[in-house]
């Protein structure tokens, strides 16, 4: 819940005007919460308070940051580079990612706009049971490529595939799903615009940490392929998986950047 604190509001006005759903009014020079509102906890009305007079009583109002001698500015030229010397990853060596980069990973998905301020998205973190974890994609990925044979139906040339990573999984041991990865991140919601920006803000922290990640797309059509898989996650009602992060410390250095496609652009 939002609280106002009287005695230091001064009645500027500020978080009345950046309030989104004109949820706050200014009375007698302080503010208010007008009648029927439909305050969504953004937050806005503390990061613009001059006095410090705004909190949400049931989060943790020590992580706020005060801006003023704080420098939050990335420079553009640097942050591209960033995006166009990122690879995905295939080879990673057995060096395990630490919790206090993963929580540094999860901070960046938290941090991500949710719409409404909703906040729905999911974290289901793989470390100690990513093998287990492995093999029962591994085996969902068969029953799915055996279907697709069975109907003379190929998903692409995606199934074939599928066949081979299990065959090659059982006989040598050979991980072609996490390429030996030792931690995979699994993103659920019941929106896809909040968690797929969550993934891809984290995509970027992955990357400014050092590491990493790929993302396992064959996983998450595993998952929503097999109700056994949604169960073994224990999905929230009405959540799907949309994105999983394989992350890791690449075993592979790159030399130079890649050529793309020109942006398909229409100016109006």
């Amino acid at each position: 819940m939002v609280i106002f604190d009287h005695e230091k509001c001064i009645g500027c006005g500020l978080c009345a005007a950046d309030c989104f759903p004109k949820a706050i009014k200014i009375e007698d020079k302080k503010a208010y919460f007008v009648e029927d509102h439909n305050c969504m906890e953004c937050g806005h009305c503390i990061a613009v308070c001059p006095r410090s007079a705004v909190k949400i009583d049931d989060l943790d109002m020590d992580e706020v940051l005060e801006l003023k001698d704080r420098s939050c500015g990335i420079d553009p030229g640097i942050y591209l580079n960033h995006l166009k010397a990122r690879r995905t990853i295939r080879a990673f060596t057995d060096k395990a990612v630490s919790a206090e980069q993963i929580n540094m990973i999860l901070d960046a998905g938290r941090f991500s706009p949710s719409g409404g301020n909703r906040q729905t998205v999911a974290y289901h973190i793989f470390r100690d049971r990513i093998s287990e974890f492995r093999s029962l994609i591994m085996d969902e990925l068969k029953t799915m490529g055996d279907e697709a044979q069975a109907t003379g139906i190929k998903a692409s040339w995606y199934s074939d595939l599928w066949l081979d990573m299990y065959k090659e999984f059982k006989a040598e041991g050979t991980d072609a799903l996490f390429f030996n990865a030792g931690t995979a991140i699994v993103v659920s919601s019941d929106s896809p615009q909040a968690a797929l920006i969550a993934a891809a803000h984290m995509e970027t922290m992955v990357y400014s940490l050092g590491l990493g990640m790929i993302y396992s797309g064959f996983t998450t059509r595993a998952v929503e392929h097999s109700a056994a898989l949604q169960e073994y996650l224990g999905l929230k009602e009405g959540y799907r998986v949309w994105a999983v992060l394989v992350i890791g410390y690449p075993k592979v250095k790159y030399q130079r950047t890649v050529p793309r496609k020109k942006a398909d652009v229409l100016w109006d």
